[in-house]
């Protein structure tokens, strides 16, 4: 077999949908094909995403001259009982007010004020 059954579609869907679990388990719980956590995490290690990869990905649907809004929301995923896992480093957690184990996670929502369309 060629590359991870965990493609990019099923990981971005669950990002959106999910509220509560963000973790490699969560999604392998919930997935539409058999996939496991192991399977999840190898395929994240593998990839590499920067604020240009992105970009690259939005810019054609987005109108640069119309009025718009950029919303950005950080979060951190608890792992506070997490023994070793690479994705996980101490921050700060507004929640907890201390500094935790867990993952950071950043979510982009734009919004054009005028046709009143979003992409997340």
């Amino acid at each position: 077999m060629s590359g991870y059954p965990c493609i990019k579609d099923i990981y971005k869907i669950f990002l959106q949908v999910s509220s509560v679990r963000y973790s490699s388990l969560a999604l392998s719980e919930v997935s539409p094909s058999p996939l496991s956590h192991d399977t999840v995490s190898r395929w994240l290690k593998s990839r590499c995403f920067r604020p240009k990869d992105l970009w690259r990905l939005v810019e054609p649907s987005i109108d640069k001259k119309s009025p718009c809004v950029l919303i950005a929301d950080d979060t951190l995923i608890a792992k506070t009982r997490s023994r070793k896992i690479e994705m996980v480093h101490y921050q700060y957690s507004g929640n907890k007010h201390d500094v935790i184990a867990g993952i950071g996670l950043v979510n982009l929502l734009w919004h054009d004020l005028t046709s009143v369309e979003s992409i997340t």
